[in-house]
């Protein structure tokens, strides 16, 4: 175990920072102000000045600058007693055994001092054992220079590499990155004949006539049929253009440490118009997609579907329920939110009006719980984000449950039900200067009528795809309020062990986005015999 030592910080920010600190410790004569749910004590001054994350935390007008007691959850103790050192003396161990996760807790808690000592330590440390869990967390992360750092290693000592356990383990987007490279140092260009996607990154005319029958390791086999996440993207995320991509997910990949993958296929292109903030159903596995808007403008906002719905909208909520696809409220014309509830039945292929919500919104989000439609937050006309929870009846309206209790109000969220519950994850949350992000979740129990709060999300999700899969809630892409940009994360919340796991990245960042749970029976792929 290494002792890495931050160098002192020469900003006017942090020479304030540390006479604040001064200022605050003799006025309260050493005593500690907070006490973190693991009951690790702290000084709230120093907390504040030690990151952007505390500071929002304690300095941004949330409910925890009042409290004495402050819970952070989802992060191990021995991790928070770990940043906590390193906010007061500047100083972190690193090994092998605990650098996966201090790295990922660095960046939660936007600690750059602490992150900077951890991309250090696996810079320095690369070997042929170590380099590709590097790689694929820089991958994951966007960590640019240490991802450099780590490629070339690879590339340099790729034929060592491949010959260990953890180079199976490796995504196929990330070899086929690899592959391509001049610069990579192999005996042959026999690599992965066994990965068909790959066969074009091979240079054919630099085989030996011995190499050649190597290809010949490859059959045609079909596949079963499985379940798999739908994705409909917005593809060029930096032109902000939406497209017709149709993605689904081939499988989840563990690596050692905190690395985990998804291996994401294009499944098929989507029928004109292009659309985002958009919503999917899916009824007697058919899936349906849902009005959103084509582009930007107050006049895309689109109303297609099979035949058209009576109103244009976005930034809706969709269920399917009594055998009938229901989309509730949502925006109009960037001006107004919509009331109004419409219904699609497959056999007549016809839209019919049913009893309008309490209140026009938008950014809400609905689901069905034991055959009941439930509608949760949202904003209304004038902006204001609203923490209510409404029961639906399609001919009598809405009824009012009990409002959720993290934050003020909450929109820009998912909603799903797993274990007779609904959950709701994400969004964003009023503050005393605008929006930030949300990241409490909680449950709701009909029965008595009460809300009960989850751990909290690892990383901002608004407006992201979200869908469930063997009672496993999985949240997809979106963006964060606080830095308006667009994230790739992939996270899953397992009711059994009450917690939220990083499964990897989608092949993009992607913000107004929609996700399903489709049966999928898949044509023959090549299979290694």
């Amino acid at each position: 175990m290494l002792c890495r030592k931050l160098d002192p910080l020469c900003t006017i920010r942090a020479v304030y920072a540390q006479l604040l600190i001064h200022f605050e410790l003799h006025k309260t004569a050493g005593k500690t102000d907070l006490t973190l749910f693991v009951s690790l004590s702290a000084h709230r001054v120093i907390l504040a000045a030690g990151g952007d994350y505390f500071r929002a935390l304690l300095c941004g007008g949330l409910r925890e600058c009042e409290q004495e007691v402050v819970r952070i959850q989802g992060i191990a103790a021995w991790v928070l007693w770990s940043l906590l050192d390193f906010i007061y003396s500047g100083q972190l161990k690193l090994g092998w055994q605990n650098v996966w996760d201090l790295t990922e807790a660095a960046l939660q808690f936007q600690l750059q001092g602490a992150l900077t000592l951890c991309l250090n330590f696996l810079q320095e440390h690369l070997d042929n054992t170590s380099c590709l869990d590097v790689l694929s967390l820089a991958e994951t992360y966007g960590l640019q220079q240490l991802g450099l750092v780590a490629e070339n290693f690879v590339l340099a000592h790729f034929q060592r590499i491949s010959e260990g356990e953890k180079f199976k383990d490796l995504s196929c987007h990330l070899l086929e990155h690899l592959i391509e490279k001049d610069t990579l140092s192999a005996e042959s260009e026999v690599r992965l004949g066994s990965f068909p996607a790959l066969l074009q990154r091979i240079r054919f005319p630099l085989m030996t006539p011995q190499e050649e029958p190597g290809l010949g390791l490859f059959c045609e086999t079909p596949t079963p049929t499985f379940t798999f996440h739908i994705v409909i993207v917005n593809d060029n995320f930096e032109r902000r253009e939406p497209n017709h991509c149709l993605w689904f997910v081939r499988r989840f990949l563990r690596g050692e440490g905190l690395i985990r993958t998804v291996e994401w296929e294009l499944l098929a292109q989507l029928p004109d118009p292009s659309r985002l903030r958009h919503c999917v159903c899916v009824l007697n596995n058919v899936l349906y997609v849902l009005g959103g808007r084509k582009y930007y403008g107050k006049l895309d906002i689109l109303k297609s579907c099979l035949p058209d719905m009576a109103s244009p909208r976005d930034y809706f909520a969709a269920v399917c329920w009594g055998g009938k696809v229901f989309v509730l409220g949502g925006n109009h014309d960037d001006m107004n939110c919509l009331d109004s509830v419409e219904y699609y039945t497959p056999e007549d292929n016809t839209w019919r009006l049913a009893h309008p919500l309490d209140t026009p919104i938008c950014g809400h989000a609905a689901a069905v719980l034991d055959g009941e439609i439930y509608v949760s937050g949202g904003c209304d006309s004038s902006l204001r984000c609203l923490p209510c929870l409404w029961h639906y009846d399609p001919t009598q309206g809405c009824t009012s449950r009990s409002p959720m209790t993290g934050g003020d109000g909450r929109a820009g969220h998912v909603m799903l039900t797993t274990k007779n519950r609904l959950v709701v994850a994400g969004g964003l949350q009023p503050t005393w200067i605008g929006f930030s992000d949300q990241l409490r979740c909680e449950a709701y129990d009909p029965l008595s009528d009460s809300w009960t709060a989850l751990p909290l999300l690892p990383r901002p999700h608004l407006s992201p795809a979200a869908t469930l899969l063997d009672g496993q809630l999985y949240v997809m892409g979106g963006s964060s309020a606080d830095s308006a940009r667009d994230t790739a994360w992939v996270h899953r919340y397992d009711p059994w062990e009450n917690s939220w796991e990083k499964l990897g990245m989608m092949p993009r960042p992607f913000a107004d986005l929609a996700a399903c749970t489709l049966q999928l029976s898949l044509g023959p792929f090549p299979h290694q015999c």
